[in-house]
């Protein structure tokens, strides 16, 4: 691992462990929330744990050392994407549950904020694509990623609106399970067209 890979694995170890403590505290969780004050302190070395081993794995398996960066960038935006949604309903103090149409606003802002982070570490670190960013680059990025934000917007307002009447607590459905269904489906749809589109090299 190159001394840039463990500074910026250190770094992403970090923001994702704070930022990571707004969500968990919105959470009615039996820990203490002071235990969750080390995630800062413990995220960065198991990043940097993490990257070592895609690393070695990389030596066999190429596009192992690029999907690990992917994910770490994805872990920083879906904190990012958690931390703003939790913000926005906590400030505006809606049930989700009884406002979808403002739950699925909120989503798209956390969304739009977490994929302007997106482009920049993808762009520079993930694909290692030089150069400033070119007009046509990031108008693509953005249609790829306004595709993102439709597949994620729109499976977390689905889940939301398929568990709504469940035993499921409704902070944890709408800060949680729903956002992270999103996720996942745009980290595919994200992944694949990157790399295979925008930061082609």
């Amino acid at each position: 691992m190159d001394k840039r890979d463990f500074k910026l694995g250190l770094l992403i170890g970090f923001l994702i462990g704070l930022l990571a403590l707004p969500t968990l505290g919105n959470l009615d969780l039996a820990i203490s929330f002071y235990y969750f004050l080390l995630l800062p302190v413990i995220f960065p070395f198991l990043v940097v744990a993490g990257l070592f081993v895609a690393d070695l794995i990389g030596e066999e398996i190429k596009i192992i050392k690029q999907v690990a960066r992917f994910v770490l960038v994805g872990a920083l935006n879906t904190f990012i994407d958690f931390g703003i949604i939790g913000l926005l309903l906590w400030m505006s103090g809606i049930n989700a549950v009884n406002a979808i149409g403002i739950y699925a606003f909120f989503k798209f802002v956390s969304f739009s904020f977490a994929s302007i982070n997106s482009y920049f570490w993808n762009k520079s670190w993930t694909f290692e694509k030089a150069g400033k960013a070119e007009g046509k680059e990031f108008a693509g990025f953005y249609l790829v990623t306004g595709v993102g934000a439709l597949i994620n917007v729109g499976i977390a307002t689905l889940i939301l609106t398929a568990l709504a009447n469940s035993a499921i607590a409704s902070n944890l459905l709408a800060g949680i399970i729903a956002p992270f269904a999103g996720v996942l489906c745009g980290f595919v749809w994200n992944f694949l067209a990157y790399k295979f589109f925008i930061f082609k090299k």
